[in-house]
């Protein structure tokens, strides 16, 4: 993937946002539970005040960190689907190659062999 070291860059960086984004919104919702609690009176509504907001903002923390892991995994994808296929073409045509070595001209391989490669001027 060195031709494509821009594009994996970029999807590294999506997926480190995410993450962070994730672990920002958990650190916001302790933050929520544990800073300006009245710890030295504490009521019912004032734990579910802050239980609600910790759980909202958890949610709020993976709903909006998650895209971007998703967009940086499927950026990855992509770049591991264009190596696989540049593979396998050096693979068919070094089986032509080598087909056509060794028996001449073989016309069935030659058949396969332009259906499934390009021609090339």
């Amino acid at each position: 993937m060195p031709r494509y070291r821009f594009a994996g860059f970029w999807a590294t960086v999506l997926v480190v946002m995410g993450m962070l984004l994730i672990a920002g919104g958990l650190l916001l919702a302790a933050a929520a539970v544990t800073l300006d609690m009245p710890w030295g009176s504490l009521t019912g509504q004032a734990v579910l005040e802050r239980v609600l907001a910790a759980a909202l903002l958890v949610i709020s923390g993976v709903l909006t960190g998650a895209p971007f892991i998703v967009l940086g995994e499927m950026m990855r994808l992509f770049l591991d689907l264009r190596r696989e296929a540049r593979r396998q073409h050096r693979l068919l045509r070094r089986i032509v190659r080598r087909a056509d070595e060794v028996s001449g001209h073989n016309p069935a391989v030659s058949s396969a062999a332009d259906r499934l490669l390009p021609r090339r001027p």
